[in-house]
């Protein structure tokens, strides 16, 4: 999916301020799965992009610690009834997934959400938002970092509703 990020990042109270669509602003600060508001009222689905080990820039790097060593980059889009709702990009050092919980390691299509909500040993660290764009339209995403037993990473999800 080729969507380019427009705008920094901002903090929430800065966010609040700038997005109008209050259907945008709800799953901005969605705090439950992704996965359960989609498949509450459509058929789910979990379309895998990647799963690889792969570089990150800088301000990835910056954002998960300054963490070294090798980051497993998976892409998903999350669909509704065969629609895509929302883009989601996990930044998940190998060291985190060997120290901190190996089923980071190997989601393959399972969605992220089935885990992160239901174990108590996830915390989550900071969100930030930005804005992003395709040849047509404008979405709003965030990016939010966790620690699972003092090891960061992160997960950015962009939602594909027009602003």
């Amino acid at each position: 999916m080729k969507l380019k990020q427009k705008s920094s990042w901002i903090t929430y109270k800065e966010m609040l301020n700038k997005v109008k669509n209050d259907s945008v602003k709800s799953w901005l600060t969605e705090n439950g799965p992704i996965t359960k508001r989609i498949s509450a009222n459509e058929d789910f689905e979990l379309s895998l992009i990647r799963d690889e080990i792969d570089k990150v820039d800088e301000i990835d790097k910056k954002y998960l610690d300054n963490e070294v060593g090798d980051i497993k980059v998976r892409e998903v889009i999350l669909l509704g009834n065969k629609i895509p709702k929302v883009y989601a990009k996990s930044l998940i050092p190998v060291n985190t997934i060997e120290n901190g919980f190996s089923k980071l390691g190997s989601l393959g299509t399972k969605p992220l959400g089935d885990i992160l909500f239901e174990k108590n040993i996830f915390k989550k660290i900071e969100v930030v938002y930005s804005t992003f764009s395709n040849e047509i339209s404008i979405f709003w995403g965030r990016k939010t970092k966790y620690l699972v037993r003092s090891l960061p990473f992160s997960v950015m999800e962009i939602f594909l509703i027009d602003e």
